[in-house]
């Protein structure tokens, strides 16, 4: 390490040393070199009503609580600082009385006496209401303390040093947790709040992602808010398409067969034309380490799945450079009245009284996540049915052939997929087999969570499936059509094959007007992918997806 520090600092036009002083240690110094900067120093400020929330730092290293102070300081926190869990515990209780609760602890984990994670079980006992978040910073391996803080109630793991950007990111996003959601009324519809987008309608983005489901998702979301979506399949795919057309944004997914998201972002930001590209991580897993990661690729910054609308729209909004003299149509919904909004839409979500009653999934939230759109909803879970139905097994099989990437990489598609639909159990459950399999812990103890993940599953998905063919369901998943509309539908099939072959247009009319029949036959998510395609007027692919499809379900074409 010293000998590549000194390469380093020599390159810079400087040196290393080091003096030592027995019985009491050394001192390590390098000098180099450098330029003036040119670019100003980030001003790391949360929202307004976040600042002046009381923050305490509980280190037993008075350099580590300085440091952490000043930073803490300058993005407007109220912080105090002390320097053991007794003293913690202490400090804590006596703020509370004074009518000053801390809302954030931030907590060393090796400290004599009580340690982190003792500290944090014994704040967790405290009688009060609400308790303050927790996060553990320390500078050993996240790995070797994350179950245990995670198991103690902590809901970060910070290494040090901590980046002002990281700690200032954990922090919102930790308080952020406080804000209030989206509430449904009694009898009344949801709304669910949208920022103006009309400066942004035109823009073009790259939706980089794998899933067909996710691809659907963010599709539909982009397009009925004005955008102009491309897809690329994979970071591969990625890397030539940005050199074929100007986008204004990219959302690049993380984990990706091929090329996943860090690596084709690495690639992108190598070329001069794209160093100011904006692109944003879509990424599941949101641990301040993994935000990092995407940050040290070069990303400009992330948006969590399952895709919240409310975000997204604000991370558009805080990249895009507004379009100029674009006409777009006057928004008529009547705004919701919130001082901290300057523009917002009110987007009216239909009521769920038609929508399945299915244990373990929360239909409201799936339904946010669609800005309302009940037939939408209702085909996403078709989709789930077609895309998903079978996850258990996949895992279960890349984990049989010792594949443990591909067994990561599945269950925390499934992990995402789960809560764009609002179905939470599943969620938490794929999340501990994702955990597993990234761990690499033995056959025997993943086995052990995906059981009751596999067991679930296919609990939810016969739900599903009982409610889909049903008289108030949006779509017919396969093999749900009558006897009349199927020979019809076979029909339809065969002539789409037909048009998609010979590259005719008509294939695009052919699939709306028998949009009904051909669902019925083929099933929403299968239809949904290849109507996707042909609306790309991507013919070749359509058919590809057509003739994988029918050769699934044994569709003679």
């Amino acid at each position: 390490g010293l000998a590549i520090s000194k390469k380093l600092a020599q390159l810079m036009g400087g040196d290393v040393g080091v003096e030592s002083d027995y019985g009491k240690g050394s001192t390590f110094w390098f000098t180099a070199r450098l330029g003036k900067g040119v670019a100003r120093a980030r001003k790391f400020l949360p929202d307004p009503d976040l600042r002046r929330r009381r923050l305490l730092i509980v280190d037993d290293n008075e350099m580590s609580r300085i440091v952490l102070s000043d930073m803490l300081g300058g993005m407007t926190f109220a912080v105090k600082d002390v320097s053991s869990g007794k003293a913690a515990l202490a400090e804590i209780g006596a703020a509370a009385e004074r009518g000053e609760p801390y809302d954030v602890v931030l907590l060393d984990w090796q400290m004599p006496g009580m340690d982190g994670i003792a500290t944090a079980r014994a704040i967790r006992e405290l009688p009060l209401s609400p308790l303050p978040h927790m996060v553990m910073v320390t500078a050993y391996g996240r790995e070797e303390v994350f179950k245990e803080a995670t198991l103690a109630g902590l809901e970060d793991v910070l290494i040090k040093p901590v980046s002002a950007s990281t700690m200032f990111d954990t922090l919102v996003q930790v308080l952020g947790g406080q804000r209030g959601e989206a509430k449904e009324e009694e009898g009344g519809p949801v709304e669910t709040r949208v920022d103006d987008l009309s400066a942004l309608k035109g823009a073009v983005i790259l939706l980089v992602e794998d899933n067909e489901f996710n691809q659907q998702i963010a599709t539909e979301l982009l397009t009925e808010a004005g955008f102009v979506v491309d897809l690329a399949e994979d970071g591969e795919k990625s890397l030539a398409m940005v050199g074929k057309r100007y986008y204004d944004v990219v959302l690049m997914d993380m984990q990706m067969p091929v090329m996943d998201g860090v690596t084709a972002t690495v690639e992108i930001r190598k070329q001069d034309a794209f160093r100011e590209l904006p692109i944003i991580a879509m990424t599941a897993n949101v641990m301040a380490v993994d935000i990092e990661r995407c940050r040290a690729a070069g990303m400009n910054d992330h948006i969590g799945k399952p895709i919240d609308p409310d975000e997204l729209f604000g991370k558009l909004k805080k990249w895009i450079k507004p379009l100029q003299n674009v006409q777009v149509p006057t928004v008529t919904a009547t705004p919701v009245t919130d001082p901290k909004e300057k523009t917002p839409v009110a987007v009216k979500t239909e009521r769920k009284d038609d929508i399945p009653e299915i244990p373990g999934l929360d239909a409201a939230q799936g339904l946010k996540r669609v800005l309302g759109k009940k037939d939408f909803y209702l085909k996403v879970l078709g989709m789930f049915i077609d895309n998903q139905g079978d996850a258990p097994a996949q895992i279960r099989q890349s984990l049989d052939a010792g594949d443990y990437g591909t067994a990561e990489r599945l269950a925390h598609t499934a992990k995402g997929v789960s809560g764009n639909i609002g179905a939470t159990e599943l969620q938490e459950l794929a999340a501990k087999v994702e955990k597993a399999a990234k761990d690499g812990e033995t056959r025997e103890a993943v086995e052990e969570l995906l059981a009751p993940f596999a067991a679930a599953h296919a609990l939810f998905v016969a739900r599903l499936r009982e409610f889909l063919p049903g008289p108030d369901a949006g779509e017919k998943p396969a093999g749900t059509a009558t006897p009349v509309d199927r020979e019809e539908g076979l029909a339809a099939c065969k002539k789409l094959a037909a048009l998609l072959a010979n590259d005719d247009s008509e294939a695009v009319d052919l699939l709306d007007d028998k949009s009904d029949l051909l669902q019925g036959v083929l099933g929403a998510g299968p239809f949904m992918t290849i109507e996707k395609a042909l609306k790309d007027y991507d013919f070749e692919k359509a058919l590809k997806l057509l003739r994988e499809e029918a050769e699934k379900t044994n569709i003679e074409l």
